[in-house]
């Protein structure tokens, strides 16, 4: 077992604090183990890239900003946001050129590590980019593994397995609970729509009107409906339109050519369409079977 405790400036690049371990025989088969730890300054942009190591790399942003690669997927991070990687993929990290970051980090491997690696990315829909509960906790988990990685004896690796466990812990738990949080506001936002929808259905480009209120993609928020209420958003208003073709047609006189556009269906070969193909006849047969007037 070892460590490498070491301050340095690369270039006038960066300034960082790192420290390096080589777990002992019982922590590589038994644990997780820290492969390295530290801190990082950025004092100018840059861009550090690897591939291929048998190693997983959380870092969390303390300050300023950069972008991360993976694969050929890029994110944009900030102070605050934390990521979590396969090393044996490609991957790469660049400082900002504007507000360079402040990082903490850790390598790290073993026991169990791939298949929480693999709930993590499951809980996350598969990104590696995610907020923390709580990154004063995150900050805290890694001065404890720098703390222990001073010592080169068994009790600092499993004191270290155990703050590994529930640092990855933490990265879980996070993503399951912003997942519930989203789907409980995912919930209240349809919910509003659903009642927007219900007292402005007759209003033309509704779709890109709610989507801009509520800060979401057209498509986003139509699949968001579709999985709250079984049906997209689109599909919603034009039925909410449909029935109100057919409350005009059952309880006033108005015209069908008025009807087309009040309802706000406002086409005619759509509108010709919605009554062959939902109740196999035209309007004016529809009118003639329902309409109590006409009889």
């Amino acid at each position: 077992m070892g460590d490498i405790h070491s301050l340095f400036s690369t270039s006038g690049i960066t300034d960082s604090v790192r420290m390096l371990h080589t777990p002992g025989e019982f922590a590589r088969k038994n644990l997780l183990y820290v492969q390295e730890v530290g801190r990082l300054k950025s004092l100018r942009a840059h861009k550090s890239q690897r591939e291929n190591l048998n190693s997983y790399l959380f870092f969390g942003v303390e300050s300023g900003e950069g972008t991360v690669f993976i694969g050929s997927d890029s994110y944009k991070v900030r102070e605050g946001d934390c990521v979590l990687i396969n090393c044996s993929n490609y991957y790469a990290h660049e400082s900002s050129v504007d507000k360079p970051w402040e990082l903490i980090w850790v390598h790290f491997n073993g026991h169990g590590a791939e298949e929480y690696f693999r709930l993590f990315m499951e809980q996350n829909e598969h990104k590696s980019v995610f907020r923390p509960g709580s990154m004063k906790d995150m900050k805290a988990y890694i001065g404890e593994l720098m703390e222990c990685q001073k010592e080169k004896d068994l009790e600092a690796e499993l004191q270290s397995g155990e703050i590994l466990l529930r640092l990855l812990n933490s990265c879980i738990l996070s993503v399951m609970r912003q997942k519930g949080n989203q789907q409980d506001r995912y919930k209240e936002i349809c919910r509003e729509i659903r009642e927007s929808v219900n007292e402005r259905y007759r209003q033309a480009n509704l779709v890109a009107a709610l989507a801009e209120k509520y800060e979401m993609e057209e498509d986003e928020l139509d699949d968001c409906f579709h999985k709250t209420y079984g049906i997209t958003l689109r599909d919603y208003i034009l039925n909410r339109r449909f029935t109100a073709a057919k409350e005009l047609l059952r309880f006033t006189i108005k015209p069908v050519k008025e009807i087309v556009d009040e309802s706000g269906i406002g086409n005619d070969d759509l509108f010709r369409r919605l009554f062959q193909d939902g109740e196999g006849m035209t309007a004016e047969e529809y009118r003639m079977k329902w309409a109590q007037w006409v009889k």
